[in-house]
Protein backbone atom coordinates (compact mmCIF):
# COMPACT_ATOMS: atom_id res chain seq x y z
CA UNK A 1 0.00 0.00 0.00
CA UNK A 2 1.63 3.24 -1.15
CA UNK A 3 2.15 6.09 1.28
CA UNK A 4 2.45 9.74 0.42
CA UNK A 5 5.96 11.10 0.80
CA UNK A 6 5.02 14.79 0.77
CA UNK A 7 3.80 16.97 3.63
CA UNK A 8 0.49 15.15 3.88
CA UNK A 9 1.22 13.81 7.34
CA UNK A 10 -2.44 13.41 8.19
CA UNK A 11 -3.36 11.51 4.98
CA UNK A 12 -1.11 8.49 4.42
CA UNK A 13 -2.97 6.10 2.14
CA UNK A 14 -5.44 6.06 -0.69
CA UNK A 15 -8.03 4.78 1.78
CA UNK A 16 -7.52 7.98 3.77
CA UNK A 17 -8.83 10.32 1.07
CA UNK A 18 -12.02 12.29 1.75
CA UNK A 19 -13.71 10.62 -1.24
CA UNK A 20 -13.11 7.11 0.06
CA UNK A 21 -14.06 8.04 3.62
CA UNK A 22 -17.29 9.62 2.35
CA UNK A 23 -18.16 6.44 0.44
CA UNK A 24 -17.46 4.10 3.35
CA UNK A 25 -18.62 6.20 6.29
CA UNK A 26 -21.68 8.32 6.93
CA UNK A 27 -21.26 11.96 5.82
CA UNK A 28 -21.68 13.04 9.42
CA UNK A 29 -18.53 11.15 10.35
CA UNK A 30 -16.35 13.37 8.16
CA UNK A 31 -14.75 16.54 9.43
CA UNK A 32 -15.49 19.94 7.93
CA UNK A 33 -12.10 20.03 6.17
CA UNK A 34 -12.87 16.67 4.54
CA UNK A 35 -16.17 17.96 3.22
CA UNK A 36 -14.69 21.16 1.80
CA UNK A 37 -11.84 19.19 0.22
CA UNK A 38 -14.41 16.99 -1.50
CA UNK A 39 -16.01 20.11 -2.89
CA UNK A 40 -12.81 21.55 -4.34
CA UNK A 41 -11.01 18.39 -5.52
CA UNK A 42 -10.95 18.21 -9.31
CA UNK A 43 -11.40 14.42 -9.35
CA UNK A 44 -11.60 11.33 -7.16
CA UNK A 45 -7.95 10.43 -7.81
CA UNK A 46 -5.66 9.96 -4.84
CA UNK A 47 -3.40 12.83 -5.96
CA UNK A 48 -6.21 15.36 -6.51
CA UNK A 49 -7.93 14.40 -3.26
CA UNK A 50 -4.68 14.71 -1.28
CA UNK A 51 -3.81 18.11 -2.78
CA UNK A 52 -7.29 19.47 -2.09
CA UNK A 53 -7.25 18.18 1.49
CA UNK A 54 -3.87 19.74 2.21
CA UNK A 55 -4.88 23.07 0.64
CA UNK A 56 -7.91 23.32 2.88
CA UNK A 57 -6.21 21.91 5.99
CA UNK A 58 -3.49 24.58 5.88
CA UNK A 59 -6.16 27.23 6.39
CA UNK A 60 -7.80 25.47 9.31
CA UNK A 61 -6.88 25.31 13.01
CA UNK A 62 -7.93 22.86 15.68
CA UNK A 63 -9.96 25.49 17.50
CA UNK A 64 -11.47 27.49 14.65
CA UNK A 65 -11.82 25.25 11.62
CA UNK A 66 -15.16 26.53 10.42
CA UNK A 67 -14.59 30.26 10.17
CA UNK A 68 -11.08 29.81 8.70
CA UNK A 69 -12.25 27.50 5.94
CA UNK A 70 -15.55 29.26 5.31
CA UNK A 71 -13.64 32.51 4.80
CA UNK A 72 -11.72 31.12 1.83
CA UNK A 73 -12.17 33.17 -1.34
CA UNK A 74 -12.10 31.96 -4.93
CA UNK A 75 -8.76 33.73 -5.37
CA UNK A 76 -7.25 32.01 -2.33
CA UNK A 77 -8.43 28.60 -3.49
CA UNK A 78 -6.92 29.30 -6.91
CA UNK A 79 -3.55 29.91 -5.24
CA UNK A 80 -3.69 26.33 -3.95
CA UNK A 81 -4.18 25.06 -7.51
CA UNK A 82 -7.95 24.67 -7.29
CA UNK A 83 -9.62 25.32 -10.64
CA UNK A 84 -12.06 28.23 -10.83
CA UNK A 85 -15.14 26.08 -11.34
CA UNK A 86 -14.33 23.79 -8.41
CA UNK A 87 -13.65 26.81 -6.20
CA UNK A 88 -16.97 28.45 -7.06
CA UNK A 89 -18.79 25.15 -6.56
CA UNK A 90 -17.26 24.67 -3.10
CA UNK A 91 -18.05 28.23 -2.05
CA UNK A 92 -21.61 27.80 -3.30
CA UNK A 93 -22.07 24.74 -1.09
CA UNK A 94 -20.62 26.58 1.90
CA UNK A 95 -23.15 29.37 1.32
CA UNK A 96 -25.95 26.81 1.02
CA UNK A 97 -24.89 25.41 4.37
CA UNK A 98 -24.95 28.86 5.94
CA UNK A 99 -28.45 29.52 4.64
CA UNK A 100 -29.73 26.15 5.78
CA UNK A 101 -28.36 26.84 9.25
CA UNK A 102 -30.13 30.20 9.29
CA UNK A 103 -33.37 28.59 8.12
CA UNK A 104 -33.31 26.03 10.93
CA UNK A 105 -32.88 28.85 13.41
CA UNK A 106 -35.57 31.03 11.89
CA UNK A 107 -38.97 31.68 13.39
CA UNK A 108 -39.91 34.17 16.04
CA UNK A 109 -37.74 33.57 19.11
CA UNK A 110 -38.26 35.42 22.36
CA UNK A 111 -35.27 37.43 23.54
CA UNK A 112 -35.09 37.86 27.30
CA UNK A 113 -31.45 38.85 27.70
CA UNK A 114 -28.01 39.20 26.10
CA UNK A 115 -27.47 35.45 25.73
CA UNK A 116 -30.69 35.05 23.75
CA UNK A 117 -29.83 38.04 21.58
CA UNK A 118 -26.34 36.73 20.86
CA UNK A 119 -27.67 33.28 19.99
CA UNK A 120 -30.17 34.80 17.54
CA UNK A 121 -27.57 37.04 15.91
CA UNK A 122 -24.46 34.86 15.87
CA UNK A 123 -25.28 32.81 12.78
CA UNK A 124 -26.27 35.96 10.91
CA UNK A 125 -23.16 38.01 11.67
CA UNK A 126 -20.30 35.80 12.82
CA UNK A 127 -18.82 35.01 9.41
CA UNK A 128 -19.44 38.28 7.62
CA UNK A 129 -16.24 39.84 6.24
CA UNK A 130 -17.52 43.41 6.56
CA UNK A 131 -19.13 45.11 9.52
CA UNK A 132 -22.91 44.87 9.38
CA UNK A 133 -25.17 46.89 11.66
CA UNK A 134 -28.43 45.09 12.41
CA UNK A 135 -31.62 46.24 14.11
CA UNK A 136 -33.87 43.65 15.77
CA UNK A 137 -37.48 44.70 16.40
CA UNK A 138 -39.21 43.24 19.45
CA UNK A 139 -42.84 43.21 20.55
CA UNK A 140 -44.02 43.80 24.10
CA UNK A 141 -43.24 40.17 25.03
CA UNK A 142 -39.71 40.32 23.67
CA UNK A 143 -40.58 38.25 20.61
CA UNK A 144 -38.66 39.04 17.44
CA UNK A 145 -40.87 40.81 14.91
CA UNK A 146 -38.26 41.51 12.27
CA UNK A 147 -34.56 42.14 11.83
CA UNK A 148 -32.73 44.02 9.10
CA UNK A 149 -29.29 45.24 8.11
CA UNK A 150 -29.24 49.04 8.11
CA UNK A 151 -25.57 49.57 7.26
CA UNK A 152 -22.59 47.66 5.86
CA UNK A 153 -19.11 49.02 6.50
CA UNK A 154 -17.23 50.92 9.20
CA UNK A 155 -19.54 52.40 11.81
CA UNK A 156 -19.64 56.15 12.39
CA UNK A 157 -22.34 58.52 13.60
CA UNK A 158 -22.60 59.95 10.10
CA UNK A 159 -23.65 56.64 8.55
CA UNK A 160 -25.52 54.95 11.42
CA UNK A 161 -28.00 57.54 12.57
CA UNK A 162 -31.26 57.33 14.54
CA UNK A 163 -33.36 57.79 11.41
CA UNK A 164 -32.04 54.61 9.79
CA UNK A 165 -32.24 52.65 13.03
CA UNK A 166 -35.73 53.64 14.18
CA UNK A 167 -37.55 53.97 10.84
CA UNK A 168 -38.66 50.34 10.70
CA UNK A 169 -39.33 50.22 14.43
CA UNK A 170 -41.80 53.10 14.17
CA UNK A 171 -43.43 51.67 11.07
CA UNK A 172 -43.84 48.21 12.62
CA UNK A 173 -44.95 49.45 16.03
CA UNK A 174 -42.08 47.76 17.84
CA UNK A 175 -42.09 47.94 21.63
CA UNK A 176 -38.28 47.95 21.82
CA UNK A 177 -35.21 47.19 19.74
CA UNK A 178 -31.82 45.56 20.01
CA UNK A 179 -28.96 46.74 17.83
CA UNK A 180 -25.97 44.64 16.93
CA UNK A 181 -22.97 44.49 14.68
CA UNK A 182 -20.03 42.21 14.03
CA UNK A 183 -16.30 42.76 14.26
CA UNK A 184 -14.69 40.89 11.34
CA UNK A 185 -11.41 40.82 13.29
CA UNK A 186 -13.07 38.38 15.67
CA UNK A 187 -12.43 40.64 18.69
CA UNK A 188 -15.77 41.95 20.02
CA UNK A 189 -14.35 44.67 22.28
CA UNK A 190 -16.29 47.92 21.65
CA UNK A 191 -14.58 50.90 20.04
CA UNK A 192 -15.17 54.50 21.19
CA UNK A 193 -17.37 54.93 18.09
CA UNK A 194 -19.45 51.88 19.09
CA UNK A 195 -20.08 53.40 22.50
CA UNK A 196 -20.86 56.85 21.08
CA UNK A 197 -23.39 55.44 18.62
CA UNK A 198 -25.02 53.39 21.36
CA UNK A 199 -25.41 56.35 23.71
CA UNK A 200 -26.98 58.45 20.95
CA UNK A 201 -29.44 55.70 20.00
CA UNK A 202 -30.44 55.19 23.63
CA UNK A 203 -31.22 58.91 23.95
CA UNK A 204 -33.38 58.92 20.83
CA UNK A 205 -35.10 55.70 21.87
CA UNK A 206 -36.12 57.29 25.15
CA UNK A 207 -37.64 60.26 23.29
CA UNK A 208 -39.55 57.95 20.94
CA UNK A 209 -40.59 55.58 23.73
CA UNK A 210 -38.86 52.73 21.89
CA UNK A 211 -36.08 51.67 24.25
CA UNK A 212 -32.82 50.21 23.01
CA UNK A 213 -32.52 47.10 25.14
CA UNK A 214 -28.93 46.28 24.24
CA UNK A 215 -26.12 46.58 21.73
CA UNK A 216 -24.53 43.22 21.00
CA UNK A 217 -21.13 42.96 19.31
CA UNK A 218 -20.43 39.59 17.70
CA UNK A 219 -16.93 38.14 17.34
CA UNK A 220 -15.93 34.72 16.05
CA UNK A 221 -16.54 32.66 19.15
CA UNK A 222 -17.75 35.21 21.67
CA UNK A 223 -19.83 38.33 22.05
CA UNK A 224 -20.10 41.42 24.20
CA UNK A 225 -23.24 43.03 25.57
CA UNK A 226 -22.86 46.76 26.09
CA UNK A 227 -25.76 46.51 28.56
CA UNK A 228 -23.81 44.06 30.70
CA UNK A 229 -20.72 46.25 30.42
CA UNK A 230 -22.63 49.31 31.63
CA UNK A 231 -21.92 51.16 28.37
CA UNK A 232 -25.45 52.06 27.30
CA UNK A 233 -25.19 55.68 28.47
Amino acid sequence: MRRFTSNLATMHTAEDTPYVRFRHLTPGALGFVDLVALGVASSESEKDQAEAYEAVRRRATLTSQFHRVADLSEHELAQFGVESYEAVRALAWIEIGRRMERATRSGDPVITGPADAAEFLRSKLRLEKKEQFVVVLLDAKGQVMHHSVVHIGTLTMSVVGPREVFREAIRAGAASIIVAHNHPSGNPDPSPEDIEITERLVQVGEMLDIPVNDHIIIGYDTHISLRERGLMG
